[in-house]
């Protein structure tokens, strides 16, 4: 494993130990810990592992608790898992919150008086025409908000659907048929993102433009 934050998470908790016995024992506790976060998010940010377990050197104190330097009684032994399945299971239920957590969004008309600021405070990712596959972008953590502007030139109104996560239903919205409206979200969760299409014809003709933004609009 060697991406950069973990590297980085690692150091800082040996640096909480002294004694290269303790901080054997501590590290094995850590990758025991970190492998179901691993799961949910395969890169983690070091602010996504702060988030997890806390703070290196407070992690560090966490877990010397749980290390018994003499030989373990069964009964210590037994009070050693149960931390370790405790931590797990905190990171599993951070993980599991975090993806869990809905983005909120709202629909813009064309004649919107907001519309045009908006627009300006947004970088160009994508523009595509109308399609019957689903149209993917793969959104940036670094990136605070996306709009989605939409152009439907066909002469019945589409539906529009833009699926976020497994765990959540996807954002649903209309676009009358000739029409333009802007679709922005100021809370976009990372990752996988796509746009589906459907009219009650059967019928598509438009354009879609991806933006995002640095900074929420």
């Amino acid at each position: 494993m060697n991406q950069p934050d973990i590297r980085r998470y690692r150091r800082e908790l040996k640096k909480s130990v002294r004694g290269g016995r303790l901080r054997k024992q501590l590290m094995t506790e850590f990758e025991r810990s970190l492998a179901p976060l691993l799961e949910e998010l395969p890169s983690p940010s070091y602010e996504d592992l702060v988030d997890a377990f806390g703070p290196p050197e407070h992690l560090a104190e966490m877990l010397l608790h749980e290390i018994d330097t003499r030989p373990l009684s069964w009964k210590a032994k037994a009070a050693l898992v149960v931390g370790v399945i405790a931590v797990i299971f905190a990171v599993g239920f951070g993980v599991s919150s975090l993806q869990n957590v809905p983005e909120d969004g709202v629909v813009l008309s064309a004649d919107d008086s907001n519309l045009e600021q908006v627009l300006q405070h947004s970088t160009f990712a994508m523009t595509e025409a109308f399609s019957y596959d689903d149209i993917d972008w793969d959104h940036p953590r670094e990136k605070s908000a996306y709009l989605i502007e939409i152009d439907n030139t066909n002469s019945v109104h589409t539906n529009i659907f833009v699926y976020y996560s497994d765990r959540q239903p996807p954002h649903t919205f209309q676009v009358p048929a000739g029409e333009t409206r802007v679709f922005v979200v100021n809370d976009p969760r990372p990752g996988p993102h796509s746009i589906a299409f459907n009219s009650p014809d059967g019928t598509l003709s438009g354009t879609v433009r991806v933006l995002l933004s640095d900074s929420p609009i």
